[in-house]
């Protein structure tokens, strides 16, 4: 093992994917298979970055006892075992092996960082032409990549694996020698990172990055949170179609307004998590959302009929990167020119306004969380949301519809019904009071 000065070394620093040793953080939510194939999947993306790199590649596997398992990922990489306690002795440890065998600008990479490329890789080591040292922050404090064209200051009494390793190592490296931070990045520790580095992922077309994309979406969980309030009937016809669309690790929470005895056997009987709650809407909607365990919250009135490309629907609009959407309103029952011609401009108003709550709303479980969730309201409970949703990314329209009860249309009368909902509306805007308006709808 003999390098030239002049080359850049790319350093992969990787665990042999094994059951219970990687990954653990992600374990400990989804299980310990679901942690081995994500680990698999990005040694997989990294292996993708190490053979498309021109330069010397070499492995460093974290246990000795792996030297023949690392020679089999590249024929062309040479293998320095990992040695000592904590990452940072390891990392001290490899650059001494590398820099007596001529190494002199070194880029080091972990296995979680799928976002890296090769582009972003060897911009880091052209930095190494004026900087000592290079540093790709990650988005937890963490880093995603180091590099330098000196050895290492002692690591070992770093603040590994917690938020402030960043700014840690930029302070000990920053009293000898020019420290240059580079495009920051993620790095997969917790699930949720996996599902917000999506949409990157998504617009890498490389094979490893959409195989990932393609398994992560496979496991993504959605939680259907439907308010009840005396809707039994309509939740036994809703809950037995929502089975047919759902998946295994998908679940249904009904939060019922009324502490129904029957409403709670319905659950029972279709496999729906039930929860009692006060009679208000909004609250309901939370209380239910805090309870699910999804990565993907997909509200529902009980009355809804959702289409079968819902789900479908649903992940790809989360897979490009969207805090959520929402569903095109239609009519249940026959079609009638006055059906079609109030869908058309609620479907407008819904693009210009505020799509409402019998529209199917979804979102990312991080994100509704982040903004607050629904307020606890009896109505227009989902203005706020929606307002903060849209603010933070986006949060938009899917092309499946769902099927709406038209049932206060035709009691109230069409006209009449929709003129009514048009003044409560403008109430709300007006600053009336949710309750207040509530009681007149």
């Amino acid at each position: 093992m003999i390098f030239s000065p002049d080359s850049s070394v790319l350093v992969v620093f990787c665990k042999r994917p094994q059951l219970g040793t990687g990954k653990q953080r992600v374990a400990a939510e989804r299980g310990q298979d679901t942690a081995l194939e994500l680990s698999r999947l990005l040694l997989s993306t990294t292996m993708e970055d190490a053979f498309a790199w021109s330069g010397p590649v070499v492995i460093a596997p974290a246990d000795p006892v792996d030297e023949p398992w690392a020679r089999k990922l590249l024929s062309r990489a040479d293998i320095v075992p990992q040695q000592g306690n904590n990452l940072g002795e390891r990392i001290n440890h490899v650059d001494r092996q590398l820099r007596a065998a001529g190494a002199a600008r070194i880029v080091y990479i972990g296995t979680d960082a799928p976002g890296l490329n090769p582009e972003r890789l060897q911009a880091a080591a052209d930095h190494l032409e004026h900087a000592d040292t290079v540093l790709a922050p990650a988005a937890d404090g963490g880093v995603v990549l180091m590099a330098s064209r000196k050895p290492w200051p002692a690591l070992d009494d770093l603040p590994w694996e917690t938020e402030l390793l960043c700014s840690a190592l930029t302070d000990v490296c920053g009293g000898h020698r020019d420290v240059a931070l580079v495009q920051p990045g993620n790095d997969i520790d917790y699930w949720a990172d996996l599902v917000q580095a999506l949409p990157e992922l998504r617009a890498d077309e490389r094979e490893w990055r959409q195989m990932l994309v393609d398994w992560t979406m496979r496991q993504l969980r959605v939680s259907v949170v439907v308010p009840a309030y005396r809707d039994n009937d309509a939740l036994l016809a809703l809950l037995p179609s929502l089975h047919k669309l759902l998946r295994e690790q998908d679940e249904i929470v009904v939060v019922d307004g009324d502490n129904d005895a029957v409403c709670r056997e319905l659950c029972d009987e279709h496999v729906a998590t039930y929860i009692n709650s006060e009679p208000c809407r909004g609250l309901q909607l939370d209380t239910g959302a805090r309870a699910a365990n999804g990565d993907i919250l997909w509200f529902l009135h009980a009355d809804s009929v959702p289409h079968e490309d819902s789900l479908p629907a649903i992940h790809s609009q989360i897979a490009a990167g969207a805090n959520g959407g929402y569903f095109r309103f239609r009519f249940t029952g026959p079609e009638r020119w006055y059906k079609s011609f109030l869908e058309r401009a609620i479907n407008w108003r819904s693009r210009n306004g505020i799509p409402y709550g019998d529209q199917g709303l979804f979102a990312n479980a991080q994100s509704y969380r982040a903004v607050g969730g629904f307020a606890h309201e009896p109505l227009f409970e989902e203005v706020g949301l929606v307002t903060k949703l849209r603010a933070q990314g986006e949060f938009a329209p899917v092309e499946a519809s769902i099927g709406v009860s038209p049932r206060r249309w035709e009691r109230d009368g069409w006209v009449r019904r929709t003129l009514h909902n048009r003044l409560l509306a403008i109430g709300h805007k007006l600053g009336i009071q949710p309750a207040r308006l509530a009681r007149r709808y």
